[in-house]
């Protein structure tokens, strides 16, 4: 189908943005698909280690193909996808060879039932994703649309500094996906869900709160001069990005309830709702009005996951979560609008201390992990 797309538009020139690079589109994304596919099935053999090595090579080939396309050969755009095509191609290529993919081939196999059960599961997330798709893109649009491309220039530039907290969060949303669905139907599922929950959370509330205090020294850094005032617009988006982070991990519970009409009631009706808070809020305080929209559907998308799940999730003394973002959100108050360091020092002190569990379990999680690895 995305072949057939590609020739159209070759044919016709109906898309002359990007007339002439269909070919390596439509080779990016198979590329991408086969990537996708054997990192899916090594996470389902959970072989994690070999998931890190395909990551660390697809990062280098990456890194180095861009050097030598666009930096030696300077050949630009198409450089750009071939460096990205073959970083997809190198990850693919390492995981059918450690998984040993032919294995498990079998054509002759006609599992009926079990496609028809995939196909049920699936297509609710087509829809998932192309809400998701809305709600990361939205406010960028609407930005454009109603305040100008030099508005939207500051604030995709501020998206930089919350893509930290992003990649962080990946580190355990990859391998909290192969736990929560390996554990789910035991007895202390609830209870084991929840404590991963409490912690995961609370680190990634300690790396927000330390990021939004940051955020004016980080802008100086990543920002270039045009563009420091986009620091402003940071504090939210990194709330919403652990808020996000949360949603991201009952979203494996519901995987492994296989109740994926959830996911996607969750995505779409954070899609309507932010589109229709972008445009209010734009047009009463402008781009900062994107960047609350966003931490506002945010919250609706979790809480619509949170009800989702119900009582396969135990966490202990829940109202503190919601406290701990509520004070996560008045720093990010005092940072956007008084750049006060001191309100923020104390904001994080009480953080700390209502969270003083969490935090223990945090630590002693941390050095668990140090003993194991020196083991």
């Amino acid at each position: 189908i995305f072949g057939i797309i590609m020739l159209v538009i070759n044919i016709t020139g109906i898309c002359p943005q990007i007339y002439g690079l269909e070919k390596y589109i439509f080779a990016y994304y198979i590329s991408y698909a086969f990537n996708q596919f054997f990192i899916q099935f090594a996470k389902g053999l959970e072989k994690v280690n070999n998931l890190g090595v395909a990551g660390i090579l697809s990062t280098v080939v990456t890194i180095l193909a861009n050097i030598i396309f666009l930096l030696i050969f300077k050949i630009g755009l198409i450089g750009f996808f071939l460096a990205n095509i073959l970083s997809q191609i190198t990850s693919a290529l390492y995981l059918a060879i450690k998984v040993k993919i032919v294995d498990y081939v079998d054509l002759k196999c006609k599992a009926y039932e079990l496609t028809y059960d995939m196909l049920k599961y699936s297509i609710p997330l087509i829809a998932t994703v192309i809400g998701w798709w809305i709600n990361s893109t939205a406010d960028k649009y609407v930005v454009v649309f109603m305040l100008g491309t030099a508005a939207n220039g500051l604030l995709s530039v501020s998206y930089k500094i919350p893509q930290i907290l992003n990649t962080f969060q990946g580190i355990f949303t990859q391998a909290w996906q192969i736990s929560a669905i390996k554990e789910y139907g035991e007895d202390d599922t609830s209870t084991f869900y929840g404590k991963t929950f409490s912690t995961i959370n609370i680190l990634m509330c300690i790396v927000c709160a330390g990021l939004i205090i940051l955020t004016r020294p980080l802008a100086h850094i990543l920002y270039a001069r045009d563009f420091y005032a986009a620091w402003r617009y940071v504090p939210f988006l990194l709330v919403s990005s652990v808020i996000n982070c949360a949603s991201g991990l009952l979203g494996p519970i519901l995987s492994a309830k296989k109740d994926s009409k959830a996911m996607m009631l969750s995505a779409l009706v954070g899609a309507g709702v932010n589109i229709i808070l972008n445009i209010a809020l734009v047009y009463a305080i402008g781009i900062q009005g994107a960047t609350i929209a966003t931490v506002i559907c945010s919250y609706i998308i979790y809480a619509v996951r949170k009800k989702a799940v119900g009582k396969d999730i135990y966490i202990k003394n829940y109202y503190i979560v919601i406290l701990t973002w509520s004070i996560l959100f008045i720093q990010s108050i005092v940072e956007s609008y008084f750049a006060n360091y001191i309100i923020e020092i104390i904001l994080i002190i009480v953080m700390l201390i209502i969270n003083a569990n969490q935090f223990k379990q945090l630590i002693y999680m941390m050095k668990k992990l140090v003993y194991n690895f020196r083991k």
